[in-house]
């Protein structure tokens, strides 16, 4: 009873961020299910994958709904994503757990430093018309990378690249990261699975938290302004990039 509560609490926690920040699936349940539940790193990493789902439907069709995706950009990223995921899971089996989220956290303070002075160093530029497929495909690969890698479904690194090579703004940006993960959420929780990484006793708990931290935090975020949302995801992101660089974990 208590690893179901301490589940669904994991799944609120992912889903408030997923909805609130494009954070969420891997990127707040993986070190909660370490600490909180002692699963191992690629069990964590597994579970994150597959809990991440069902929150991430409900997030882009409350996006959607706003107006908040661009469904070419999503194509254009997931496709790449969705091959590139199962890959990456099988090349890292063997990785060290710690050495890989500390070069997820050098890349997620990178582009919070990227995002919170987006202004001051970009302005208005954004890549021009006729690069912009190249980037998305190669976005989707960067994205298929880290959730095959790391069991991020590509929040934190999917929606800055958007808003800075793309322009973006923050709540379209999220909109089709929440998309856009989940051909490579299905992909890599397939993979997992066949390693058997994904405990699926604690998926319902998860799923249930999810949805309920996806609803509010989703409409938190289309209530806000984009420089207020934007600077706030940036924050996060730098917070949390500092502690993956800090922290140890077992492998």
């Amino acid at each position: 009873m208590k690893t179901q509560l301490k589940a669904l609490t994991i799944g609120l926690i992912a889903g408030l961020g997923g909805g609130l920040f494009s954070l969420g699936g891997g990127t707040l349940t993986v070190p909660l299910l370490l600490r909180w539940l002692g699963l191992s790193v690629f069990e964590a990493r597994g579970t994150a994958l597959a809990a991440a789902f069902l929150p991430a439907v409900a997030g882009m069709v409350l996006y959607a709904q706003a107006g908040k995706v661009d469904w070419l950009a999503v194509v254009m990223v997931s496709v790449p994503a969705m091959m590139v995921a199962p890959l990456t899971g099988m090349w890292t089996e063997r990785l060290s757990g710690t050495h890989l989220r500390r070069v997820f956290g050098a890349v997620v303070v990178t582009g919070a430093v990227f995002l919170l002075l987006r202004d001051q160093l970009l302005g208005s530029w954004a890549i021009p018309e006729i690069g912009r497929p190249w980037y998305m495909i190669g976005v989707g690969i960067i994205e298929g990378l880290v959730a095959g890698s790391v069991g991020i479904s590509g929040g934190p690194v999917l929606a800055p690249l958007l808003v800075l090579g793309l322009g973006m703004p923050q709540q379209l940006a999220q909109g089709c990261s929440l998309a856009a993960r989940i051909p490579v959420v299905i992909s890599g929780s397939v993979e997992n699975m066949c390693h058997r990484h994904v405990c699926l006793r604690l998926l319902p708990a998860l799923f249930a938290g999810g949805l309920v931290g996806i609803w509010l935090g989703s409409r938190t975020a289309l209530a806000l302004s984009e420089l207020h949302l934007r600077s706030l995801f940036a924050i996060i992101l730098l917070v949390l990039g500092i502690r993956y660089l800090r922290e140890k974990i077992r492998t």
